[in-house]
């Protein structure tokens, strides 16, 4: 998608740039003549002439980059066309309010209130976004080109940004048309690609950590793989995501078994990359090593057949080698069975077509249950939303706001100390101070977010004016080399500025040089202006982000660690109910799967949120961040884990059933966990009551120790089940010491009405 993206506003900013050019040599649009015999009014106006063609250019190219972003933001044709054809609006009414405003203070005031009056725009989701920017845009425009044309030019300016917009929509439909189907399956092998990228990670991480006993290099090669895994997972959601396109299905399929079988894919992939990393820290046999490693090469080279067959291989070793002991034999079944799941459901994503009678599923069964924003996980947006709209604990926190009002304050405010701040440095170049400002909150949702943002734009400017310099001297003035270097940078800044935005700054300062140049303006003084005034803008907006009805990561993180715990806790109960009475069809696989994915955007958004909070400059609130995230990472993983024990698909609720007396255990076993889990959420709320975290693994012991005894090599469904719930407990107990919760165990916790 960053690719898609990338290159398709790449190539419209070409296009547009010769369509802009020859439009107005066509037109002669906004061109001035002298009358004969005036050798130096001619000159005048030439140099006019010729900064009037390049900001028609410009316009063209800065509609065609709105317009890649804002339709980027939806997956349907119809909903595309109609934001690009909605994106001029906006901006020439803005661009003619700023044209019409010749009282500098009154233009200067006039854009911090457009600006806040966009922001507050967001209320009304994603055009109400884009509206916002369009008019800030089209109003700082205005201010810009006051000098040069007058508001009887604006249908000329009108016309221009209406030719770029057209542009944007035949190259969008015509080279880069919207197909659901086909861009489905080009994911269905960009997962697969992927997938396979993770179990090369891992044949290669087993056959380094196998039989070494070195306990740093088995974290650090756990930390790398969990990274790799919370991208694939990213990846399955971002899948699911495009399903409610029906246009999207291929014929053969439908939504609920395409969700299926991503859903098992990922699962069973995260399984065996878990288990063959805990099998590498066993001392196990040599011939069980090496079936462990073949299986993974299989699985790495996508030899499904072959992967099954060493699977199989090893659960008879399981009845063969009596010198394995329990745990080795759970992991090797665990493993094992991992591996065959993933080959038959990677066998069966890949088939172009299949039938979808036998699946259960009826056309409209499915309903996603993942969150986006745009095309893209919303990353911490949501949770701000949350956060926004509960009182924190601080004075200053305990204003509650919409999301939108918060940032409109926050935005006109910051804009406003920009100009006067950027205006006082220079009264020309202010308005790199006033987008540094403005650019500081767009896309970041908390105080630590834009500030970290702030530092990127910094940052990236600074290097930016180095790179730009160095580009500008090489190139001089010639056109055709000034057009390839703009292209260049903004396809790798595009492409790039998901992973940093330091990059997208980069390629924008470039881009600046290289437009200074054609306006013959440019020099090294005029570069380190820019950058001052970047920096003082971004401090300006780091400033209100400190001061001003601040939203605190901490506060948002306390959210999103809640919400996390919460979702957790959903998935557990409705497991619990499973085991429980697995006879009364307590809610079906595709119900505890869509709690899962519930689980995967909290725990996404939850890393999305304390990413800021993530350095050791923080110190020992690092540490607790660091330390929750590993618990939350390995409590989700047994409760997936949890599913595949209760599911009801792949066996028959006489497989999970239990007697009266486990049932009741059982029961006890649930209340408890359910009354520490509570003590941790309620922990995480502003004016929660301290609890502590009473530890319930003995009773679910209690309950396995109860069950029959069985005769086979492994555990039985139930007691898999258990022993997840056991470390679910000990995963929990752990992140809830990392909250600040005490941790207790049942022999020791206080009854009700004794004293600790």
């Amino acid at each position: 998608m960053r690719l898609q993206l990338a290159g398709e506003v790449s190539i419209s900013i070409g296009i547009v740039l010769a369509v802009e050019w020859a439009f107005v040599r066509v037109t002669g649009a906004l061109q001035r003549s002298a009358p004969a015999g005036t050798p130096a009014l001619q000159a005048e106006l030439g140099v006019a002439n010729h900064d009037l063609m390049v900001i028609a250019m410009m316009l063209g190219a800065l509609t065609v980059m709105l317009g890649g972003f804002a339709a980027s933001m939806y997956l349907k044709a119809r909903d595309q066309l109609v934001t690009y054809l909605f994106i001029p609006l906006p901006m020439i009414a803005t661009l003619a309010l700023g044209l019409s405003l010749h009282v500098r203070a009154a233009s200067l005031a006039s854009l911090a209130v457009v600006l806040a009056i966009g922001t507050y725009c967001r209320r009304f989701g994603p055009r109400g976004f884009m509206s916002g920017m369009l008019g800030f845009m089209g109003a700082f425009l205005g201010f810009f080109l006051q000098e040069l044309v007058g508001l009887s030019d604006v249908g000329w300016l009108a016309a221009e940004i209406g030719l770029g917009m057209a542009v944007s929509i035949v190259v969008h439909f015509t080279l880069f048309n919207p197909r659901p189907s086909v861009a489905l399956r080009r994911v269905q092998r960009s997962y697969a690609a992927r997938a396979g990228d993770v179990a090369s990670d891992v044949a290669d991480l087993f056959g380094d950590l196998a039989g070494a006993a070195d306990p740093d290099r088995h974290q650090r090669a756990e930390k790398k793989l969990q990274r790799q895994l919370l991208r694939l997972n990213e990846a399955a959601l971002l899948i699911e995501s495009r399903l409610v396109n029906r246009l999207a299905i291929p014929d053969g399929w439908n939504a609920a078994a395409l969700h299926q079988q991503v859903f098992d894919a990922e699962l069973e992939l995260t399984n065996v990359a878990r288990f063959a990393v805990a099998l590498a820290g066993q001392q196990l046999p040599g011939p069980v090593n090496e079936l462990i490693a073949h299986a993974l090469a299989q699985v790495r080279d996508a030899d499904y057949a072959g992967a099954q067959a060493s699977a199989g291989a090893l659960r008879e070793l399981l009845s063969l080698s009596p010198a394995l002991t329990a745990q080795d034999r759970v992991l090797l079944h665990r493993f094992a069975t991992s591996v065959t799941g993933f080959s038959n459901a990677m066998w069966a994503w890949l088939q172009p077509v299949r039938q979808v009678a036998a699946s259960g599923y009826e056309r409209g069964d499915f309903q996603t249950q993942v969150l986006t924003f745009g095309p893209w996980l919303p990353g911490s947006a949501f949770i701000s939303r949350d956060a926004s709209l509960e009182s924190g604990t601080g004075l200053a926190e305990r204003i509650r706001l919409a999301p939108y009002a918060r940032a409109a304050i926050q935005m006109g405010v910051a804009v406003g100390g920009a100009i006067v701040a950027g205006d006082a440095l220079s009264g020309r170049r202010f308005y790199w101070a006033v987008i540094a400002a403005f650019i500081t909150f767009m896309g970041a949702n908390t105080a630590g977010e834009q500030l970290r943002k702030g530092f990127f734009r910094i940052v990236g400017t600074f290097i930016g004016v180095i790179v730009g310099s160095v580009l500008a001297h090489l190139v001089g003035d010639r056109v055709g080399l000034q057009i390839a270097v703009v292209l260049v940078a903004l396809f790798l800044g595009l492409y790039l500025f998901r992973i940093n935005y330091t990059f997208m700054v980069i390629a924008i300062t470039v881009l600046v040089s290289q437009l200074y140049v054609e306006l013959d303006e440019f020099s090294n003084s005029l570069l380190l202006l820019r950058l001052e005034e970047t920096a003082v803008g971004a401090a300006v907006a780091m400033a209100t982000v400190l001061l001003v009805f601040p939203l605190h990561i901490r506060r948002v993180a306390r959210v999103a660690a809640r919400q996390h715990i919460e979702a957790l806790a959903d998935l557990i109960d409705r497991c619990l109910d499973r085991l429980l009475d697995p006879a009364s069809g307590a809610g079906s696989d595709l119900e505890l799967r869509a709690a899962a994915r519930r689980l995967d955007n909290a725990y996404q958004a939850l890393v999305a949120t304390v990413r800021p909070m993530r350095t050791p400059l923080l110190g020992r609130l690092a540490q607790r961040i660091a330390g929750f995230l590993q618990a939350g990472l390995a409590a989700r993983h047994y409760a997936r884990d949890l599913i595949l024990e209760v599911s009801l698909e792949s066996t028959s609720p006489e497989n999970i059933s239990l007697d009266p007396a486990a049932a009741d255990e059982l029961s006890r076993a649930r209340r408890q966990l359910a009354v520490s889990v509570a003590a941790v959420t309620a922990a995480l709320r502003p004016d929660g009551e301290a609890g502590q975290y009473v530890r319930s693994a003995s009773l679910f012991a209690r309950v396995a120790d109860a069950l029959p005894e069985q005769r086979v090599a492994v555990a039985s469904r139930p007691q898999l089940a258990l022993r997840d719930l056991q470390l679910l407990d000990g995963t929990l107990a752990e992140a809830a010491r990392w909250a600040g919760v005490p941790v207790t165990d049942l022999d020791t916790a206080p009854r009700p009405g004794r004293a600790a």
